[in-house]
């Protein structure tokens, strides 16, 4: 007795619903694709990056918070940032500088990470320097720039200087941290996974759960226990990123991830910085990243 016969589908039959259903994922794509095109011509007046990365975080966690099934998550985010980046490259144009250090290695896993967060058809614009991604998004070469994660690893082969400090002297114009790659870790990867950060020249925004870089100035005799506990009395929770000293200088720069959004004005960094006044000579906020996402949880 055959399949068809116990009143079950047959195999043509569900090939035939494959099909119908890939018909309905192509015209869906084709529509969205149809809104980005519109949204890029509402924007078309404005010189404003069409990059939205913390809006692009909320759709990774909305789709995690209804995901079900044997259908792998990772692959479905990897099928979405492509869509999202298909819809950039039509809502106005769209290139990503990326850092490409030597050794060859470490150059391509930048290259793999940018290609795999920002889609296959995203033009790449290689930079063997750090400071060839910061001019590159600053001069409008490049709508985002990909750079190693902020660390106290630093070498001058990269740059005089670090990228992080680099934006601390930037004028108002200057690129803001804005994203991490890749979005989803890996539990099974432990620390070993390649990571990046993002820079754009777009106005920081909250994701829902983030992080934010701030960058400090000090005078060489703080702690760091100190500024963490003044942090903490101003309702900021905080954590060391990278720590740059220049040769000239006697003062001493340190980045700091803070728990949440932290915008410009926010008076939590006014009543750390009143309270650190002979000591901390500087603050200036950086930008902010959305927490990645992981596998595990979906």
């Amino acid at each position: 007795m055959t399949g068809s016969d116990k009143g079950e589908p047959s195999l043509n039959s569900l090939r035939r619903q494959i099909d119908e259903i890939d018909d309905h994922i192509h015209d869906l794509l084709m529509r969205r694709i149809e809104v980005a095109r519109r949204i890029g011509e509402e924007k078309s007046q404005s010189r404003d990056v069409p990059y939205r990365p913390a809006r692009e975080a909320r759709i990774m966690r909305r789709l995690a918070a209804r995901h079900h099934g044997i259908f792998p998550f990772p692959v479905a985010v990897r099928i979405w940032r492509e869509i999202i980046a298909a819809s950039l490259g039509v809502e106005g144009k769209f290139v990503v500088s990326v850092y490409v250090p030597e050794p060859l290695q470490a150059g391509l896993a930048y290259l793999t990470l940018a290609r795999t967060y920002f889609g296959c058809q995203t033009p790449l614009l290689q930079a063997q320097t750090e400071a060839g991604v910061l001019r590159a998004v600053r001069d409008g070469k490049a709508a985002v720039g990909v750079l190693p994660i902020a660390s106290d690893i630093h070498t001058a082969r990269a740059s005089a200087e670090p990228w992080w400090y680099t934006l601390t002297a930037g004028s108002g114009a200057r690129p803001s941290i804005v994203a991490v790659l890749p979005w989803l870790t890996s539990a099974e990867a432990g620390g070993d996974e390649p990571r990046a950060m993002a820079v754009a020249r777009v106005k920081p925004e909250a994701s829902g759960e983030d992080i934010s870089l701030i960058a400090l100035e000090s005078t060489e005799d703080i702690s760091r226990d100190r500024i963490r506990k003044e942090a903490e009395n101003a309702g900021l929770s905080l954590d060391w990123a990278a720590t740059w000293t220049h040769g000239e200088q006697s003062t001493r720069w340190q980045l700091a991830e803070v728990e949440g959004f932290v915008a410009e004005s926010d008076p939590r960094l006014a009543s750390l910085a009143g309270a650190l006044e002979r000591e901390v000579t500087r603050f200036v906020n950086l930008g902010c990243y959305a927490k990645p996402g992981n596998g595990t949880e979906v």
